[in-house]
């Protein structure tokens, strides 16, 4: 997806704060679900249980969008990881980060139900070792 990068995510130092980067995070991984999952998004609950963002470049100002790319890279029994790489204007990868879903049910982890799942698995994206 396009990220619109917008002049109250910069700092002092006309960069991206760091902090914006989760934002748009988060717009991926809501945007994921909505597209993977389709009518099933909303009965399907889940909180980020972990968040590891590696900071590889810096955003510039600028006022074209830049690609942020996410996957499925990992299932388990209740949770499932997001993996993201944010790309800038050139081209360069800005950051990499990857975060754990946990599936949930009345506010405790729960088993990741079975038609989320099978979505989830035939979207799965495995690196070649």
């Amino acid at each position: 997806m396009m990220m619109q990068r917008r002049i109250a995510d910069l700092d002092g130092q006309g960069h991206v704060n760091n902090v914006k980067y989760s934002e748009y995070i988060q717009e991926a991984r809501v945007n994921l679900k909505n597209v993977l999952l389709g009518e099933l998004a909303p009965t399907f609950s889940q909180v980020v249980a972990k968040m590891e963002i590696n900071y590889k470049v810096s955003l510039l100002h600028g006022y074209e969008a830049v690609p942020l790319d996410a996957w499925i890279s990992r299932i388990g029994n209740k949770s499932y990881d997001i993996s993201y790489v944010l790309y800038d204007e050139q081209g360069r990868v800005s950051l990499t980060a990857i975060g754990t879903m946990v599936a949930t049910n009345s506010g405790s982890s729960h088993p990741i139900p079975a038609d989320v799942r099978a979505v989830l698995e035939s979207h799965l994206v495995v690196p070649a070792v």
